[in-house]
């Protein structure tokens, strides 16, 4: 039964693929534009670097703010009990090493609004290939002073660029 299974697989295989010749392979248009989808960010389907226009949305764009609010408020209320009430973003912070990177990375900075009426620095990060099974991005949030068990190393480190020697 599994090699009725096999033989039925490589023949429905082998009459979807094309044949072609040598003399074929020389006439084939050469693609100008690329097209880029999902599947362009891994290696097995292609180079993901041939795809300039993907990366990580901006350190202000409404919809990383939102999701760093997110983030933070979904914090467990033993790690930390204020909760955030509004995040102001400041901007992007420069990476001057490990630049350009493998990993696609915006650090930012904001200034954001708790709870009990405290004002804060908070730092995060947006990162490509981080979300819902490495298809998305995603942000991690650290707020300044708040990070008592050290998730982000003290003083929001890990949330910040590494500083140049």
């Amino acid at each position: 039964m599994v090699r009725f299974a096999a033989a039925l697989i490589a023949a429905v295989l082998a009459w979807q693929v094309p044949v072609a010749h040598a003399a074929d392979l020389a006439a084939e248009p050469i693609q100008q534009g690329q097209r880029c989808n999902v599947f362009s960010n891994y290696f097995i389907w292609g180079d993901p670097t041939s795809c300039p226009n993907k990366g990580v949305p901006e350190c202000t764009s409404q919809t990383v703010v939102s999701a760093a609010l997110r983030f933070a408020n979904r914090a467990e209320p033993v790690y930390r009990v204020p909760r955030v009430t509004s995040l102001t973003p400041l901007g992007e912070l420069h990476q001057p090493v490990y630049n350009p990177s493998p990993l696609v990375r915006r650090y930012c900075e904001a200034t954001v609004v708790l709870d009990n009426g405290d004002q804060a620095r908070a730092y995060y990060f947006v990162e490509e290939d981080s979300g819902f099974v490495g298809l998305t991005w995603n942000v991690y949030v650290c707020i300044d002073g708040y990070d008592r068990w050290r998730v982000y190393d003290g003083r929001c480190r890990v949330a910040k660029p590494a500083p140049a020697n």
